[in-house]
């Protein structure tokens, strides 16, 4: 049996991909995660996490078990991995993004490639976590970055902002309140915003990273071939003012080309440290390594061991540019990601410097494989945090590199900055040549620190770090270079115990020679030195020094002697400053030192200490001890101190305080120093207190917590700041405007000071401490009373700064009391003064430590809700009381209620309808709006039901108008907030969130508007409360079925389904109306519709059932005016119709909510005994509705029209069975539309009519329910349907159904002569008239074919699942074109080839069978034809229009091939409709068949073939040029029937015992008649073509003829018919000709011009030439006998020739045409010879025509129209398919097609030319065969033909 499985096998990982057809398996792909819930032997049963409804059982062994933490919610339990946090994201937003990677590829999106490079980093970086190799900082860090780029990709993707706290991890919204949840937003927005512009190139300045970073380097390896060791200096170096900004970091690598130290191989690393922000803004930082050579002074002779060693000299130089590293737009540097650095090796006589300007602007370098590998990180904080949080990169053994300066920060103390360097830049110099000198020196530099004895200090002087202290530094060697620029930085590090006065620097200047023998000889040729400190004691500057060069000539003995060279001179400025002028004689000289006039050299010195200083004000103070008594000195330098560059203070600042405090208390002349120390004091807080030096308040902090110590400073300063304060308008602002801005600093040292007393004295002069304290604050509270301008300065920096005092005033002071002097102070601002700064300050005190405690809240809360309440409802300052109420909620949020109950209770009844009104008057969409509905979500989130209740219970509620106001209120802002929400649409979390608390609030105001407004019932309140509920319930932001399984998990787990509980609230409010119901009825109708439609299974069965409380109370409501039940629920049904019309359409509802509502209305209505029958019909209604719907709606989104027409029509016809003409007609306007894009004009025409129906000829107000769109001012019947029928009769012209406008035009000619009497319109409708029924004779008008479609299996939709529909072709479709068209239209269809009935396993099965054939429509003529001699064009409109029964054929026994025992099975189909209708196809409707046996065949076939010999007969006698090809091909079939037997085929019919029956016998007898008949024809025929063969030919017809002899001997011979006695007059059937007889020119001519006499006398006088063939210029016209009796057989419709007898074409291509419409029966629809196949070819009716055939075959204009021939025959048939055509009592002729026009000449009107006969323009007289009698044929083949008829004159115009 299958068992639970235990906690530890809950969750597993698919490591194979799985996948079984059997029954219960669940498919599975690698990487997805399952739930198992049983286990059985080998397989576990369970569901994917992703989407728990696929479930299924799996084998184990394809299953990898995973720990898992299993939560429980309820019913519902969540299963996750126990891998860590970050890593779970990692794979859920893998799993998410992929999905949506996917289909970015199918899209060809132009993100793809973005989202697959983030998908693979968020892989690497998952791998690494998880290998648990990395540090917790690393970690940390690797975090950081997997969180941006999640949110990063998200936003790309238009995914949800996930919102995560400081450390990365995702927020908790529980745990968070709601105003730092938005805030939390806020910044996540801000974070991906700073991203994207960091991608497109766009950086924010406004974002800045931390203060303080450094940079991580690790050199790697360096390839290059030296041959000698090296030094590498490493430093960073700003290209832009070509600088070195860091120390040198210095690498030993030797001559193998491996570091000196091997077990330094890969470990060479430093830190840059103290960069700042001014280094992130630098233009170009780039990473230098200059590599300088130690051995010989050339390269080439490193061999030559007497050359000179270990001299320096320059070999090569490499960069890298690294600003985007250190301003953040690069962050793929790592630590084991390595960078290669190419090498550019130095020139000859190049300098270093040089080099290095020449690599950093180089765009390529020729490295040639030389060059660095170095790793990059850029590393946040400062040295000590760095070493805390990357031990592993920055060891004990890791070298620091500092910064040319200070960092941003200094800090004190003996932890801090204390350094004392000096950095000396070695810049360059010029010498001369001495007299014996050819070449220039190689100098090298030597420089030494030394005392004012010249001894040499040992060990200060310094390469860089990575390098030994030094007693002296050596220079590089340019050779034979006497202006070398060095541009060398070192370092000297004197300690501050070392007395700095007489330190000087000394250099020395020597000779370098390559010789190493010549070069020990070698002395320094020259010296030159630089005092440290100047005369009055400050450092040296910062800036160049042109140093003195001076030649040394000491002699052997006084080498060892010290030499007094302190007293010279030693820059060109103090030579310059002496006024020294040596002569040429007299030098300046000390010793063997003589100044050399020509040479220079320059250096350039940077001072950086914390002791050292080049200010004299600062030297001054701090040595104030020297200058104590001098009153004028320190009064004069105290003073001097305001105007102290702020950068010189803040790196003295500990030393200046402690100076400045000492005289403070050391001075004996208060009056003449406190104030001066004070405002000192004050200045120097306040330089802090400015942005530039913010940075240094932690320095600050430190010096007063650490280094203050002056126990008596408290009473001194609360002296003379109270002082301040109580002479305000006397003070000088500025300094009263600085003490204040000092406040916090202040009372800090007046606490810290106090304390160090009360320790030393045991807290001795408490009270009098205190009473001061208190007396000092209520000085600054009384100063805020002032109202004048002066002050105004001062009293804001007192609202800015008062509150950063409360945490030191605390230390020594009562929270209670100081609350109430805060609340003094606030309140003491003058109103309407300084209200931005109060309510600053306000916030201020909210975030200090007095608000934190609960007794000192309770005072200070009505005082803040007090200001900003009254500000509000001014409308001032909304936004900073908005922030001050977000941050007073902040801090009083906590998962315990109870802890804030006071505080919420008392911010609700003072703020909560403010805040409610200021949400509805502030703009949505502007920031504030969104904080101040945070602040009134938090407000609600926070109240328990206990504030509700306190708060509706106010005096302010006492009537109920104003708690029904209230609750208004609340209510129009809930439902704009659901329904606009202010928040944007990825804010997911803070949505849920939003709706949560709103769906609490309703909960409880349902519950009040029950309780007191049930009795004294407002329905206008309860109705606001319904549709705010359920506009709630339907927001989108809440339908689950739209969202990712792990997102709709999510949010179940936390907020549950808020609809299911909204729902139920609904409903219980809808029962507790009572009597009330019907208040809201029908009005509720819709919205409780769209409730109940939200796919949640257990609130469709909690709220349906309102429908029928709807009903009932509808039914049972008493009629004020009868006093009776209604008895009926017409509202409800009508407005439950009309919102489920809507809303299915929108694309709402579902088969099972179909189901659902039909099965509880049902069940409701059965047991209901009144409402029984009404409510069962009603149910019955709703169940066909949305079936109707549905399919609809499935189908609207298909491309497919025929469909959306089809389900149309369904939804139209169900509107007009139950009586809904507004949905009926709204529909009939979609399908009308639809047409009109298919170009369907015939049938959009059609359904028009539809609309027109409903409409009367009269001028009744039109109801709304009968309005067009397309009409709206339309206000009456007559005139909408007056406009509509113009419509429709512009669509029937453009579907070429002109008898249809016809019918249409014939109402409006009754309208406007009989009724309106508006002969205007009259004329034109009549033109209009006349222009449609000429269309029909002289327009073409193609025969639509027509096909049956059977759609059989369930894979089609439910209407037309195993139906036969029959289908209207376009304009020359054939049946290959309409199968294509279907096929195309279901591409999944399977074509059946056989037309038997399909078995039940195909109707059932789940796949889409179609079974096409093409039918022929049976003709059933109109009682107005009969008896009439009709136009073949007019008729021909009926053989395919206004048909509803069609035909076709199949043979019973397809394995005979004996034609004479083929039965044929005939099947008659009989549609819903008549075509053409409102659709293009109409289902069958009933359907009969019999069967045809073979001698029906016979004749049918026969009747067939004379039709085709007589239709070419007339064709040839119509046109004497005709081609006689196709004459001779028909012919030679007939008569020399060797391959299809001919008529030798039915040869049993005619022996003399076939037929038993008098049917038969009958039917034998119509055989023979035909066959004889068809003797004659064939006769004819032959006649004809001998007549016109050419010679070519001659012998085939010679041939014919002998076949045709041959045949007619056989008849008579075997078949016993005597054809010989049969009359040539036989051949042709008898026609009645009735027509007018005067001519249409004539008759055009009267009418243009009625009034000329001579008209009538002319045509009266003497008949025209023209009337001699007058009955030859029209087309064949058709004898109709009336039906007496029934036929047998069906008429083919086909019996109408489709040609246009106004078709300009040549009478060949006609007899083509002609010869393949009648081949085969019509078409070849069904072959009688052969099974029926639906893959048959199609012979085509209208063949191809060449180009000069297709130029005249355009129609003619009326009045260029030729005379028309009328040559008719006798036989033809009303059928050109197998149909018995003899079994009916009427006979029809075969249309004659139209003789081609002479040839075009100069003339364009050929009706009013003259034309003399000629031999070119003969035209075949066909004697009149429709006249009677028929004349005979002639006797000679060589007679001559009668000539062509004259044409009218040009009096006798022809017709317009």
């Amino acid at each position: 049996m299958w068992q639970k499985t235990d906690r530890s096998q809950k969750y597993g990982v698919a490591v194979y991909n799985y996948s079984s057809r059997l029954p219960h398996r669940l498919t599975l792909n690698i990487g997805d995660t399952v739930q198992i819930s049983e286990e059985l032997d080998g397989w576990f049963y369970g569901c994917k996490t992703k989407n728990k409804n696929e479930c299924g059982i799996f084998p184990k062994s394809y299953i990898h078990v995973r720990e898992a933490v299993v939560a429980k919610f309820g019913s519902l339990e969540r299963v996750t991995s126990t891998e860590s946090p970050i890593a779970q994201e990692i794979s859920t937003v893998l799993r998410e993004w992929h999905t949506i990677w996917k289909q970015f590829y199918l899209d060809q999106n132009e993100e793809l490639e973005n989202i697959q490079v983030m998908m693979l980093e968020l892989m690497d970086w998952r791998k690494k976590i998880m290998s648990r190799k990395l540090t917790n900082e690393e970690v940390k860090d690797l975090q950081q970055r997997v969180s941006s780029r999640i949110d990063f990709g998200n936003a790309m993707l238009g995914l949800d902002l996930v919102v995560r706290d400081e450390q990365g991890n995702i927020l908790n919204p529980d745990n968070t309140s709601v105003v730092e949840l938005y805030k939390q937003h806020e910044t996540a927005s801000d974070r991906i915003r700073l991203e994207q512009n960091t991608v497109t190139g766009v950086r924010d300045t406004s974002i800045t990273g931390p203060q303080t970073f450094n940079l991580f380097v690790q050199l790697r390896n360096f390839v290059c071939r030296i041959g000698e060791d090296a030094d590498i200096l490493m430093s960073l170096y700003d290209a832009k003012f070509s600088k070195f900004i860091s120390e040198n970091y210095i690498v030993n690598w030797g001559k193998d080309g491996v570091p000196k130290d091997i077990e330094m191989l890969n470990n060479f690393r430093v830190v840059f440290t103290d960069l700042g922000s001014r280094d992130r803004t630098r233009e170009r930082v780039y990473l230098v390594f200059q590599i300088i050579r130690i051995g010989v002074m050339d390269p080439k002779d490193v061999e030559d061991k007497k050359q000179t060693r270990r001299l320096r000299r320059p070999f090569g130089v490499a960069a890298i540019d690294i600003t985007e590293y250190l301003n953040g737009l690069k962050n793929d540097a790592e630590e084991d990601k390595q960078i290669f650095i190419p090498f550019q090796s130095c020139g000859e006589k190049e300098f270093m410097d040089s080099l290095i300007k020449k690599v950093v602007v180089a765009k390529e370098i020729n490295h040639k494989g030389q060059g660095l590998w170095v790793s990059l990180k850029v590393l946040q904080g400062d040295v000590k945090q760095v070493k805390e949080d990357y031990p592993h990169l920055v060891g004990p053994n890791t070298c620091v590199s500092r910064k040319l300066g200070f960092p941003d920060v200094i800090m004190p103390g003996k932890g801090g900055d204390v350094r004392n360097d000096i950095y000396v830049t070695i810049k360059g110099g010029e010498f001369t040549r001495g007299p014996a000198k050819t070449a220039d020196k190689n100098v090298e530099v030597t420089m030494v620190v030394c005392n004012n004895k010249g001894e040499v200090l040992k060990d200060v002087i310094s390469y860089g770090c990575g390098g030994d202290m030094m007693s002296e530094y050596k220079s590089l060697i340019y050779y034979h270079e006497d202006k070398p620029k060095w541009q060398e930085t070192v370092k000297v590090a004197i300690s501050t115990e070392e007395e700095f006065k007489g330190l000087h620097l000394k250099f020395t200047f020597k000779h370098r020679s390559t010789s190493e023998t010549k070069d020990r000889s070698e002395r320094p040729f020259a010296m030159a030195f630089i005092k440290l400190m100047n005369k009055n004691s400050t450092t040296l500057s910062d800036t160049d020094h042109n140093l003195l060069v001076y030649k040394i000539t000491e002699k052997k003995e006084d080498r060892d002697k010290f030499s007094p060279y302190l007293d010279l001179p030693s820059t060109r400025e103090i030579f310059n400053e002496q006024n020294i002028q040596p002569t040429g004689k007299v030098t300046l000289f000390s010793g063997p030192f003589t100044l050399s006039a020509k040479d220079s050299f320059v250096i350039s010195s940077f001072v950086c200490s914390t002791k050292l200083t080049h200010n004299v004000v600062l030297l001054g103070l701090l040595q104030w001890q020297d200058i104590m008594t001098d009153t004028t000195k320190l009064r004069d330098h105290l003073e001097k101190l305001m105007k102290v560059d702020g950068e010189e203070i803040v790196k003295f600042l500990q030393d200046l305080l402690d100076s400045l405090f000492s005289i403070l208390m050391q001075n004996t002349i208060s009056d003449v120093y406190d104030n001066l120390v004070f405002d000192a004091l004050v200045h120097i807080i306040s330089l802090i207190s400015d942005r530039k030096y913010h940075q240094f308040r932690p320095v600050l902090d430190a010096y007063v917590e650490s280094s203050f110590s002056f126990a008596m400073a408290y009473q001194k300063l609360m002296i003379i700041l109270r002082d301040y304060v109580d002479k305000a308008m006397e003070t000088n602002q500025k300094i009263l405007k600085s003490a204040m801005k000092s406040l916090e600093y202040l009372f800090k040292f007046i606490v810290q000071s106090r304390n160090h007393f009360a320790r030393l004295n045991d807290g001795r002069g408490k009270q009098s401490f205190e009473l001061q304290l208190k007396q000092l604050i209520k000085s600054i509270s009384n100063m805020m009373l002032y109202t004048s301008d002066n002050t105004l300065v001062a009293q804001g920096s007192a609202l800015k700064y008062m509150c950063a005092t409360i945490p030191d005033i605390l230390k020594v002071f009562d929270a209670v009391e100081l609350s109430h002097l805060m609340v003094e102070f606030i309140n003491n601002v003058p109103k309407e003064r300084l209200t931005k700064q109060k309510l600053k300050c306000i916030d201020d005190l909210v975030h200090s430590k007095l608000f934190v405690l609960p007794e000192c809240r309770l005072i200070l809360l009505p005082m803040m809700l007090q200001h900003t309440r009254v500000l509000m409802e001014q409308k001032e300052e909304i936004e900073d009381c908005i922030e001050v109420l977000s941050n007073i909620l902040n801090l009083t949020f906590s998962r315990d209620m109870d802890k804030y109950e006071e505080d919420i209770s008392l911010i609700t009844k003072m703020s909560l309808r403010t805040v409610i009104q200021a949400c509805i008057n502030l703009d949505k969409t502007s920031k504030e709006a969104i904080k101040c509905v945070c602040v009134l979500l938090s407000m609600l989130r926070q109240m328990k039901e206990l504030h509700f209740s306190q708060y509706m219970d106010m005096e302010e509620f006492v009537f109920l108008i104003d708690l029904r106001d209230f609750l208004m209120e609340i209510l129009m802002l809930f439902l704009d907030l659901v329904s606009n929400n202010v928040f944007p649409p990825d804010w997911m979390e803070m949505i849920m969130l939003e709706n949560s608390i709103i769906l609490r609030a309703l909960q409880i105001f349902a519950k009040v508007i029950h309780d007191r407004f049930t009795q004294e019932f407002e329905r206008e309140l309860w109705g606001f409360f319904f549709k705010c509920s359920i506009s709630f319930l339907t927001q989108k932001s809440l339908q689950l079925e739209h969202f990712t399984s792990s997102k709709r998990s999510k949010i179940v787990c936390r907020y549950r389904d808020m609809r299911r509980e909204a729902g139920f609230e609904i409903r219980q409010m809808w029962f507790h109306l009572g009597v009330n119901k019907i208040q809201f009825i029908p009005d509720m109708v819709g919205a409780v519709l769209e409730m109940t439609l939200i796919p949640e299974i257990e609130l469709r069965k909690a709220t349906i059932p309102i429908f029928f409380d709807m009903m009932v109370c509808e039914f049972m409501q008493i009629e004020p005016s009868t006093r009776k039940i209604k008895g009926n629920f017409n509202q409800v049904e009508h407005e439950l119709i009309m919102c489920l019309d809507a809303l299915v359409e929108g694309g709402q509802g579902d088969g099972e909510y179909k189901d659902l509502i039909c099965d509880i209305l049902y069940k409701l209505c059965s047991n209901h005994s009144t409402l029984k029958e009404q409510g069962l019909r009603f149910v019955n209604t709703i169940k066909e509705l949305l079936q109707h719907l549905l399919e609809y709606r499935k189908i609207i989104q298909s491309e497919v029209k025929e469909l959306r027409m089809s389900c149309i029509v369904n939804l139209l016809n169900f509107y007009h069975d139950i009586g809904r003409q507004e949905m009926y007609i709204r529909y009939l306007y979609k399908l009308c539309d639809l047409h009109m894009k298919c170009d369907n004009y015939t049938e959009a025409a059609n359904t028009l009519k539809l609309h027109v129906g409903l409409l009367k000829w009269t001028d009744d107000g039109l109801d709304p329910m009968l309005q067009s769109g397309w009409y709206p001012a339309a206000r009456t019947h007559r005139e909408l349907k007056e406009y509509l029928y113009y419509d429709i009769i512009s669509y029937f012209d453009k579907g070429k159904m002109w008898e249809k406008g016809i019918e249409l035009t014939k109402e409006l000619v009754h309208l406007y002569e009989e009724e309106l009497y508006d002969y205007e319109r009259l004329s034109v409708i009549l033109k209009r008239q006349a222009e449609l029924f000429a269309c029909i004779i002289r327009e073409l008008r193609p025969d639509p074919e027509y096909f049956r479609v059977g759609y059989y299996g369930r894979g089609f939709p439910s209407f037309l699942q195993n139906k036969v529909f029959i289908y209207r072709g376009k304009e020359y479709e054939r049946l290959t074109d309409f199968n294509s068209r279907m096929q195309t239209l279901f591409p999944n269809a399977e074509l059946l080839k056989s037309l038997s009935p399909p078995s039940s396993e195909v109707k059932e099965s789940d796949k889409q069978y179609l079974q096409i054939n093409a039918v022929t429509p049976v003709l059933e003529l109109q009682d107005r034809f009969l008896n009439k001699c009709v136009n073949e064009k007019i008729l021909k409109y009926y053989s395919v229009n206004e048909v509803q029964k069609f035909t076709f054929s199949r043979r019973i026994d397809e394995s005979g091939a004996d034609i004479s025992q083929m039965w044929l099975e005939r099947t008659y189909l009989t549609t819903l409709y008549s075509f053409p209708g409102i659709l293009c196809w109409f289902p069958v409707n009933h359907t009969d068949m019999r069967k045809v046996s073979p001698l029906e065949n016979a004749i049918e076939t026969l009747e067939t073939t004379n039709k085709r010999i007589n239709s070419l007969i007339e064709q040839h006698i119509a046109d004497d040029h005709l081609s006689t090809n196709n004459l001779g091909m028909l012919l030679n079939g007939v008569v020399d029937a060797s391959v299809n037997g001919g008529i030798s085929n039915y040869k049993v019919f005619y022996s003399e015992g076939y037929g038993e029956s008098e049917i038969q016998l009958h039917l034998v007898h119509k055989l023979k008649d035909i066959t004889k008949n068809q003797v004659m024809l064939l006769k004819e025929a032959l006649l004809i073509h001998r007549r016109k063969v050419s010679e070519e030919l001659r012998p085939f017809h010679d041939h014919m003829e002998q076949r045709f002899k041959e045949m007619v001997k056989l008849i008579h011979k075997e078949y016993r018919l005597n054809v010989s006695q049969v009359p040539d007059s036989f051949a042709t059937l008898k026609r009645i000709k009735s027509q007018s007889c005067v001519p249409i020119s004539r008759v055009s001519e009267v009418l243009n011009n009625p009034n000329n006499p001579q008209n009538l006398s002319d045509s009266s006088a003497a008949p025209s030439p023209s009337l001699k063939t007058s009955h030859s210029t029209r087309a064949p016209s058709v004898y109709i006998k009336p039906d007496k009796s029934a036929p047998t057989t069906p008429i083919r419709p086909n019996t109408i020739s489709r040609m246009n007898p106004f078709k300009r074409t040549s009478v060949a291509s006609l007899a083509n045409t002609s010869d393949h419409s009648s081949e085969g029966g019509g078409s070849n629809r069904n072959s009688l010879e052969a099974p029926i196949e639906l893959s048959e070819q199609l012979t085509p009716r209208r063949p191809l025509r060449s180009d000069e055939q297709r130029r005249l075959s355009r129609p003619n204009s009326f009045q260029l129209m030729p005379p028309i021939m009328n040559s008719t025959s006798n036989s033809s048939l009303v059928s050109n398919t197998s149909s018995t055509a003899e079994n009916s009592d009427f006979e029809l002729g075969d249309e004659m097609p139209t003789p081609p026009l002479p040839e075009k000449t100069a003339y364009s009107d050929y009706s009013n030319v003259e034309i003399t006969p000629s031999p070119s323009h003969h035209r075949a007289n066909s004697g009149n065969r429709k006249s009677k009698p028929v004349p005979p044929l002639p006797t000679e083949l060589n007679g001559t033909p009668p000539p062509v008829p004259k044409k009218y004159t040009s009096k006798q115009a022809s017709l317009t």
